[in-house]
């Protein structure tokens, strides 16, 4: 990876700003005018809490991986899992899917001291955690307030219902398939092979061995959760307050722009928040580009409308998003730890 990031992750980043700024534009366009006075009334006092919160966000990340890293060298700092945790930030934002963050936090991981084995080791183990906590989130959710949430979007609500259950097949057929080996084998020869007679699987062995080799790997990080209860429950907690925080942004936007919005409709904008991030997962651009910004537009026109949906975005976007990929950026690029070192990875 080294010291320069390459032109692959270079175009990723130019895309990113031009379809940022086409979606800014089209967002804007009837509205500027309006928008513009709007931006005038900002609240400083909710611009900082905005900013504080995505703060202790980036913190809570940090601890996250400081916990996992402690477990596998003792002189593990929080100051470098907190550097891991933001400069994954910054590859996840400029890579579709989020598919950089972990090769490089491999990358750092071992310019930290923790060995390529054992980082994928943490990695695995963060994710196993985190997807728990986001499917028992959104699972709450989807119980509690399915039918208010289906009228208000009928035509909407089927693209969060579709996140919703690729997260959910995606947690518990791991669970499922590290906990039986029928099932392992029911998938891996059966059902592989069956898709490979009809071309949709090209490489047979390849893809079954790849598939084995994930659920062993899922099995064994699983078993050393479960011998690790106190960061189990720590990581737990870390990532439930972490989706609070992220999915309560666009309230403190509609904040800091002095909207009449009562101080009750929090609960509303982080449930409508994490819908828009069920869905946009799956957008095959860095950051979900466009689609983050269309998304979050179509669910809190109804409660924000004309105005406040168009002003509320830009904070939002800018907070839960840029944010990250600033700081992220200038850490990468400027640490010694990461840039000091060999690079042999």
């Amino acid at each position: 990876m080294g010291k320069k990031i390459s032109k692959k992750h270079f175009a990723n980043i130019a895309m990113i700003i031009i379809l940022e700024t086409i979606v800014v534009y089209i967002t804007f366009k009837s509205s500027s005018k309006l928008s513009f006075g709007v931006f005038l009334k900002l609240s400083p006092f909710w611009v900082i809490v905005s900013t504080s919160l995505m703060g202790i966000y980036f913190i809570l990340d940090g601890a996250n991986l400081y916990a996992f890293g402690k477990l596998y060298n003792r002189k593990y700092t929080y100051k470098q899992g907190f550097i891991n945790s933001i400069c994954g930030t910054f590859f996840n934002g400029i890579t579709p899917f989020s598919s950089g963050g972990q090769f490089a936090q491999v990358y750092i991981f071992n310019k930290q001291g923790i060995d390529p084995a054992n980082s994928a080791s943490i990695l695995l183990m963060a994710f196993i955690v985190y997807q728990t906590v986001l499917v028992s989130f959104t699972t709450i959710i989807m119980i509690f307030r399915f039918k208010t949430y289906s009228n208000i979007y009928l035509n909407f609500f089927s693209l969060a219902i579709l996140g919703f259950i690729i997260n959910v097949s995606v947690i518990c057929g791991l669970f499922i398939g590290a906990k039986s080996n029928k099932l392992q084998n029911f998938i891996c020869n059966t059902v592989i092979k069956a898709l490979n007679k009809i071309r949709i699987v090209k490489d047979f062995e390849t893809t079954s061995n790849k598939i084995s080799t994930s659920l062993e790997n899922f099995r064994v990080e699983l078993s050393n959760l479960q011998k690790n209860k106190v960061i189990l429950i720590t990581s737990s907690l870390i990532n439930f307050l972490k989706l609070v925080i992220i999915y309560s942004i666009p309230f403190f936007a509609a904040m800091a722009l002095n909207l009449d919005i009562p101080y009750t409709k929090i609960l509303n904008f982080i449930e409508i928040c994490s819908f828009v991030y069920l869905i946009t997962a799956f957008v095959p651009v860095p950051g979900a580009s466009g689609g983050s910004e269309g998304v979050y537009y179509m669910l809190f026109s109804p409660i924000l409308g004309k105005i406040g949906t168009p002003t509320t975005l830009l904070i939002w976007r800018f907070m839960t998003y840029h944010l990250g990929l600033i700081i992220g950026g200038i850490t990468f690029a400027t640490n010694k730890d990461i840039n000091g070192l060999d690079d042999k990875l």
